[in-house]
């Protein structure tokens, strides 16, 4: 009887671990901002240097986003999604920008906890601050790639005048 029992408890802790660990991947699938930009803009989001650059490329030139060590692939996505969503300048982002899941999508990622210290009287405003923080020394830096020439040219950008109030970006 208890050997019964003893394998029913197992194999429960078994199933459930399993169904935990599909439930936490299927969340983590869904969870990633960066599929909102895939969707719209196929084969423009590449992670490079084992999750350490990410470039997002609509045409010839391309946004990146170098993390140090410290910064986790998961950070370095929102990071990316935060900027490209507030802050770029791409003129094709516009429409983007207006379908509900994705500003649905930029709300969740502001609302995630390691962020609450930013939050502030608008999203704009609040991803100002997610970005300036992750980018404080050094953490996350910012990046401007054009293959556009026959090779790649990497220009860094200094991430608090692309920030500025008086970014030309849509808000």
């Amino acid at each position: 009887m208890n050997y019964r029992r003893t394998l029913v408890y197992v194999v429960s802790a078994a199933l459930l671990s399993c169904l935990v660990a599909n439930i936490a991947w299927a969340a983590d699938d869904q969870s990633d901002p960066l599929k909102q930009i895939s969707e719209t803009f196929p084969k423009s989001v590449e992670m490079k240097n084992k999750g350490k650059l990410l470039e997002f490329c609509p045409d010839n030139t391309c946004h990146g986003f170098s993390a140090s060590d410290k910064i986790s692939v998961v950070t370095l996505k929102d990071f990316a999604y935060l900027y490209v969503y507030f802050f770029s300048d791409y003129y094709a982002l516009s429409e983007w920008r207006a379908k509900e899941d994705v500003k649905n999508t930029a709300e969740r990622v502001l609302s995630k906890p390691e962020y609450s210290g930013c939050r502030k009287g608008n999203s704009r405003e609040s991803a100002r601050c997610v970005l300036l923080d992750l980018s404080r020394n050094g953490k996350i830096k910012l990046l401007f790639i054009r293959y556009d020439e026959g090779q790649r040219n990497v220009v860094h950008e200094n991430i608090s005048e692309q920030l500025s109030e008086r970014s030309s970006a849509p808000k």
